[in-house]
């Protein structure tokens, strides 16, 4: 059983919506490097760090 709706477009509609405008951009490839360095939890011991 599927709680999935089928839109039906109202006249005028495109039965396919569009996308966002920030969807039609690609991501930056800095963007790329941090989604991948954050998909892994870092672990280190930071403690020592000065800051």
């Amino acid at each position: 059983m599927s709680d999935h709706h089928e839109h039906i477009p109202a006249p005028g509609e495109p039965s396919v919506p569009e996308l966002e405008l920030d969807e039609t951009v690609a991501p930056r490839p800095e963007e790329e490097i941090a989604d991948a360095l954050r998909a892994k939890p870092d672990l280190g011991d930071h403690s020592a760090h000065s800051g």
